[in-house]
């Protein structure tokens, strides 16, 4: 029986595979779906909001195991679904070693190894095939994943598993965005309606058309509705339109070609093209009035072992030589020379080292505020004037040469060289042409000519450079070819689409051709970074600027379409407290926090897109509404918050839900959501925890997560006023049944449940019981909602929050461990012994770690790991800790620490008597060992478990003398 007034999502979630998904799309890179458009922070995974929506859309049977496996298999996480998406093939090698003897010896020579295995001769091909499939499905969960393309690529299901979902769900579809409809007609009584007023870099609002629902997108900023648009339109268009589109970027990229070649500004006097351009700040020493070229360090390439090597040339400055093929002492020579270090300017003549607030000329008010020194440039200016502290120097140049070689193959080869008397004389030419269109240029909109509006982000360039305007972050030669292409993508797009591609093209060149790109000197792929590296507009003393050559993988950027039917589909630019449209979904992530200033750093590309932007979208405004952004923290912050969600709660029917994203496991930030959207109308009904951190920096640091919580909410529709004396009862209730529940649903062999997810039940089951009610005696949410959120004092919330965590841990008793000595640990013994179970699950990710440390109270934990790299964690070994910290605090002080410098000492001796003897020290002067001494015994047996645990090696030798050391102390007395 089916009950459609239950979400999948609102009863389970396969957290783990939809984890190790999210992942997996995250690590694709340039070839994610959505990336390749445009910059955008912190866009979520395609995958998850697909997981999202048919956990919406998907009702609930009295069979959750089947549940599970009809929602699996439509993501294709199933087995069946694994292997259709597999698309590599296991070596040969690789199949040997998974064979049972008997099938080696049918398929494979006698004088076959596992280091050179043999076919027999006649093996088929289809042998072959039998072969791969049959080692595949033989593979974990995880390895099997390696050979996969992502669930996206997958065209459409078998018929066969169409047959199983249908024969489940009562439906007659035979695609996904068919299956979509009949499931919205049978919760709504329509085709479902999802929408997204934070639409951000379109992922949600993308995913949802893509599945066949109609969609809704909405953002105050027009660089997201732009970037959500063109998702919808673009990355969702058939072939043949993605073609008309490539033609007019190669229309407009060979004009702005023909230009550039005629000017003659990048080719050198053999007929070479450049490919870079590097420029440095130059500035006067105080001490001595010699100009001193700026740079951390002048190591061009490591990879080509090119330097800059700076010469004093008597007079007032330096000559800057480039040599290619350098030594290893003029390579470390160029790195130690640097005239940039720690904030000070350090001049090579004489040695004299300046701090560059000093240089800037800052100084303090009669108030103590700072008074930033450097004349800000007017309007006009695009280079800095003759008296300004911080000159501009172009010091190398890399040119591209093209020959034929002995087989008649066309081949390049690059090359560094200093800058020659031509080379400047070019440089003055690009001035002079760009002189003569500059104002033109501005009055059209092909340059911007926006102020820079003083903000967090936005005040660096104007402090410490002193640009005034938009387009004074970028060179002549960047705005002069960025000016070229606007003013081709302007004349030639003949319709809406192509004025997009324009649009988004000019962006691309922004971000990756701009005085912030940094240039990239390690490895053998020498480059330049974007600017947006992170969240900063940070001034750099010296970049890169590429030319028509290194700009054709930016101005064509990847379109990685998968054609979207013919359902509803609005995009708008709005603010999300004006919303009007009606959605039986909506799922949002919202800005929290002070995440990022997208309302500030996006006006870097408006400046671009002004005047494309009006003439493409007409009813769309073109520059950021700052003022209205929701941000910050606060009584404001919360209040924007409640109107907006009251504003999406009105908008949805009574069975409708809603999905709320975010990244915070602060208890404090919890309780202030859970306060906005209960004063909403809204109830929580369950909350899942997403890990998609990758390698790479986080987003956010502090408190944030890199894993995505989902809270799913309902309509508030009770009137019942709730007591707070009875609410604890309840929430204790509804946490254990909560955690038996993903207990009783987990797979063994592949836990889709670890600690964390187990903690946010217990925080999701503590705010469902809050929600449930109207009101609740003695809390007033206005109030509580109206103080700082740096205010020390607890609120009523948090504090029944913190009830519900320890009850979650109290509940959760590793398995096999005695509970009155799992009742006598510390917190951060808890958390030790909770940190290995994760090893021994292979959770490796930051997140799951740091929500352990919240939900223990431990605050002191970093000195337990031995790695804390993103997907790389886990705590030290035995013989890793040593006797390091021993008695330093409150870890190193207690049992566990010193069971663990006992085991060292074993180790060391190879012998379980120093272990004992060690352990006898500590405790029994005051007779404490004999009464530890079942504690000890405990933690020595989980210790040992490790022992035959495949992926833990590096506990195998400690592992093994904890079984031992415990033998030895059972024994002793007897």
């Amino acid at each position: 029986m089916l009950d459609y007034n239950k979400s999948f999502i609102e009863t389970q979630f396969p957290v783990s595979k939809v984890s190790k998904e999210s992942y997996k799309e995250r690590k694709a890179n340039l070839g994610q779906t959505l990336t390749g458009l445009g910059k955008w922070w912190g866009r979520k995974p395609l995958i998850l909001v697909r997981a999202t929506i048919l956990g919406i859309l998907l009702p609930v049977s009295d069979n959750p195991k089947k549940d599970r496996d009809i929602f699996l298999k439509l993501l294709t996480m199933d087995d069946d679904g694994l292997l259709l998406r597999k698309f590599k093939n296991l070596t040969t090698k690789e199949i040997y070693k998974l064979l049972t003897i008997r099938e080696r010896k049918n398929y494979f020579s006698v004088s076959s190894t596992e280091e050179k295995p043999t076919y027999k001769k006649g093996i088929t091909k289809t042998d072959r095939n039998y072969l791969q499939e049959l080692t595949f499905n033989r593979l974990s969960h995880d390895e099997k994943l390696t050979y996969c393309n992502r669930p996206e690529q997958v065209e459409n299901l078998p018929k066969s598993s169409w047959e199983e979902i249908n024969n489940h769900l009562g439906t007659t579809a035979t695609t996904l965005q068919e299956l979509i409809e009949e499931l919205g007609i049978k919760r709504y009584g329509n085709r479902p309606k999802i929408g997204d007023c934070f639409a951000g870099g379109g992922s949600i609002p993308y995913e949802s058309a893509r599945v066949g629902a109609d969609v809704y997108a909405s953002d105050l900023n027009p660089v997201a509705s732009l970037l959500t648009w063109f998702a919808i339109n673009i990355s969702g268009a058939t072939n043949s339109e993605i073609e008309e589109i490539r033609a007019f970027q190669q229309k407009v990229y060979d004009s702005v070609d023909k230009q550039i070649i005629q000017w003659g500004i990048e080719q050198n006097e053999k007929g070479d093209r450049a490919d870079a351009y590097l420029y440095c700040n130059e500035s006067v020493c105080p001490e001595c009035q010699y100009k001193v070229p700026l740079a951390p360090s002048w190591i061009i390439g490591k990879g080509t072992k090119t330097v800059a090597v700076l010469k004093d040339n008597g007079k007032n400055g330096f000559s800057i030589d480039i040599k290619q093929g350098a030594s290893k002492e003029e390579v470390k020579q160029a790195e130690t020379q640097r005239t940039i270090r720690n904030g000070n300017m350090i001049c090579p003549h004489c040695k004299k080292e300046t701090p560059i607030p000093v240089l800037r000329g800052d100084r303090k008010n009669d108030n103590g505020n700072t008074i930033y020194g450097l004349r800000k440039w007017g309007k006009n200016e695009f280079i800095p004037g003759i008296d300004d502290v911080f000159q501009e120097r172009l010091y190398c140049v890399r040119y591209v040469k093209e020959y034929t070689d002995s087989k008649g193959n066309l081949k390049r080869s690059r090359y560094y060289v200093s800058p020659n008397t031509q080379d400047l004389e070019r440089e003055e030419k690009v001035v002079k042409v760009l002189s003569d269109r500059f104002v033109d240029w501005q009055d059209k909109g092909y340059i911007p000519s926006a102020i820079i509006e003083s903000g967090e982000k936005t005040d660096e360039p104007i402090r410490t450079r002193g640009w005034q305007y938009w387009h004074q972050l970028y060179n002549p030669r960047q705005l002069l070819i960025h000016g070229l292409f606007l003013k081709f993508a302007d004349e030639y797009a003949k319709n809406e689409k192509e004025r997009a591609v324009g649009l988004l093209g000019i962006n691309k060149l922004a971000n990756w051709n701009a005085k912030t790109c940094q240039w990239l000197s390690d490895g053998s792929n020498e480059k330049g970074a974007q600017t947006f590296s992170n969240q900063a507009l940070n001034t750099l003393y010296n970049y890169l600027s590429r030319t028509m050559l290194s700009l054709q993988t930016t101005w064509f950027f990847n379109i990685n379409n998968y054609s979207i039917g013919n359902n509803n589909k609005s995009v708008k630019v709005i603010d999300a407290r004006n919303t009007e449209d009606d959605c039986d979904i909506w799922i949002t992530d919202p800005p929290y926090a002070d995440a990022v200033n997208y309302h500030e750093l996006t006006e870097f590309f408006l400046a671009w897109d002004q005047e494309l932007m009006k003439n493409t979208f007409p009813t769309w405004y073109s520059d950021s509404k700052r003022i209205l952004a929701v941000k910050g923290t606060g009584e404001t912050f919360n209040n924007s918050m409640v109107e907006i969600y009251i504003k999406l709660a009105e908008n949805m029917p009574d069975n409708g839900t809603q999905v709320v994203m975010f990244t915070h496991q602060d208890v404090k930030v919890w309780a202030e959501l859970a306060m906005i959207l209960w004063s909403a109308g809204l109830r929580v009904e369950s909350a899942w925890n997403i890990a998609t951190e990758t390698d790479a920096n986080g987003l956010k640091q502090g408190n944030y997560v890199q894993g995505t919580v989902l809270l799913v909410l309902r309509k508030q529709m009770s009137d019942d006023i709730a007591f707070q004396d009875e609410l604890y009862r309840k929430i204790k209730k509804e946490v254990k049944f909560q955690i038996d529940s993903m207990k009783n649903l987990d797979d063994k062999e592949d836990p889709n449940f670890s600690d964390a997810d187990y903690l946010l039940a217990s925080y999701a089951s503590s705010l469902k019981i809050l929600t449930a009610y109207k009101d609740i005696e003695g809390i007033n949410v206005e109030h509580e909602l109206s103080k700082s959120r740096n205010s020390s004092e607890e609120s009523q919330i948090e504090a029944i929050i913190r009830k519900a965590v320890k009850i979650a841990y109290d509940y959760l008793i590793p398995a096999g461990f005695d509970s009155l000595v799992w009742r006598d640990l510390l917190p951060e013994e808890r958390f030790f012994i909770r940190g290995l179970e994760l090893e021994i699950g292979n959770i490796r990710q930051v997140s799951a770690y740091q929500e352990l440390a919240r939900g223990f109270g431990v605050e002191n934990y970093r000195d337990m790991f031995e790695n804390f790299r993103a997907n790389a964690v886990r705590l030290k070994t035995a013989s890793e800790y040593r006797t390091r910290g021993i008695d330093r605090d409150t870890f190193g002080s207690s049992l566990m620490r010193h069971v663990l410098a006992s085991i060292h000492q074993c180790v060391q001796e190879e012998s379980t008597e120093e272990g004992k003897n060690y352990l006898k020290a500590k405790y029994d002067q005051n007779n404490e060992y004999w009464d530890k001494r079942s504690s000890i015994m405990e933690i020595l047996g989980f210790l040992s478990r490790f022992e035959n645990i495949s992926h833990m090696k590096h506990w195998y030798e400690d592992a093994y003398y904890a079984r031992l050391l415990r033998e030895a102390i059972r024994n002793d007395g007897i």
